[in-house]
């Protein structure tokens, strides 16, 4: 594979990133990994005796580059057997597969022994466990992908120590922790920048207030990607139907009450991003301290948009700073705000083309 400092410095040079000291070290680590991997598969004991290879556990604040860091290691790392999920879409994985086996002993075994045949390097960006389902689920399946020998790659927020803090019967959760420490080099990018902020703005991505000015420069826009569409009907998602305000090609509008107002699952959003390159969101309310599952839906649907890089035009009443100031998930929407900003700007579209989703089990296990 290139060597990741010589991607990163070819970056530099191109303009795309900003030299940071903090990043090259986190890049040496995963540069080792990367050269363990590839001394493993070319041992000659292998696979008589698989060497232990510890993966890595990167946390940080919001907006330091740790997607950007996985995805140029995820990139650049010569393996085959590798894949890479945004954490939302990998758990939508694994609700089906656990669909699919209703009934069997040992479902989440059987599922990461299947993972693990086609997958030696698995990795996770915006891993977080706030959910006591998904936690029960994480606190098996984690152990049982690291027993069959499958190397994790995580990007998180916050140091293992602090996953699902506070969660429900979180006990059967801490074995889970200490595997992912034992199995994990923990690598804390500490920097204090948020290199989402400061970017050239795209023009006229996020609209404010909501006024005739607003609502008119959203249909202006939206025809200028459209020039055929329909208006005011429904579209199936996830099995329901969903109405919409505009709808063509690969665009499509929705009202915020309809997207966020009502109680919906990633899902939704994923088959969304699936099926369309832009899409726009209008009247977004200034969020308060009595619009917490807002908050959580508007969260969760940028996260899928983000990974994605999928396209977004938002109205709101106030501006992305100010759209939610006190409440509930008030430090969970820090990447959210941070996120909003990076996507309204010009290197955003450059930089995160629409990613296609990848699934994880075709086999039967």
């Amino acid at each position: 594979m290139m060597d990741l400092i010589t991607q990163y410095e070819a970056a530099l040079a191109r303009g795309e990133i900003d030299d940071d000291r903090l990043q090259r070290e986190i890049l040496t680590h995963m540069q080792n990994l990367a050269n363990e991997v590839s001394k493993s598969n070319s041992s000659w004991l292998f696979p008589f005796i698989k060497p232990r290879i510890k993966g890595i556990y990167l946390y940080g604040p919001v907006g330091v580059g740790k997607t950007y860091l996985i995805d140029l290691f995820y990139d650049g790392l010569e393996e085959k057997k590798k894949a890479r999920f945004h954490f939302h879409h990998f758990m939508q994985q694994v609700d089906f597969q656990l669909r699919r086996l209703q009934g069997q002993k040992n479902p989440l075994h059987k599922i990461a022994k299947e993972l693990a045949k086609s997958t030696k390097v698995l990795c996770f960006d915006e891993f977080m466990v706030h959910d006591v389902a998904y936690a029960m689920i994480l606190a098996e399946l984690l152990q049982a992908l690291l027993a069959n020998g499958v190397i994790l790659v995580i990007s998180s927020n916050i140091p293992p120590d602090d996953l699902y803090k506070s969660g429900v019967h979180r006990k059967r959760f801490l074995p889970a922790i200490a595997a992912i420490k034992e199995h994990c080099k923990i690598l804390h990018l500490n920097e204090q920048r948020d290199y989402r902020v400061g970017r050239a703005p795209l023009f006229d991505a996020y609209l404010f207030p909501l006024n005739a000015n607003t609502a008119s420069t959203m249909e202006t826009q939206f025809s200028l990607l459209a020039s055929e569409y329909q208006e005011n009907g429904f579209i199936t998602i996830q099995n329901r139907e969903i109405p919409f305000l505009k709808l063509a090609e690969n665009t499509v509008w929705f009202s915020f009450d309809i997207l966020c107002n009502l109680p919906r699952s990633q899902l939704d959003y994923l088959e969304l991003a699936e099926k369309f390159d832009t899409i726009f969101l209008s009247d977004i309310p200034a969020l308060t301290v009595n619009h917490t599952l807002q908050a959580i839906m508007f969260i969760h649907f940028i996260d899928v948009m983000y990974d994605r890089g999928i396209n977004i035009i938002i109205s709101a009443e106030v501006a992305v700073e100010e759209l939610y100031l006190e409440g509930e998930m008030k430090d969970t929407f820090k990447r959210t705000y941070s996120r909003l900003l990076e996507m309204q700007s010009v290197d955003y579209l450059a930089r995160h083309p629409k990613r296609e989703l990848k699934e994880f089990i075709t086999g039967n296990p």
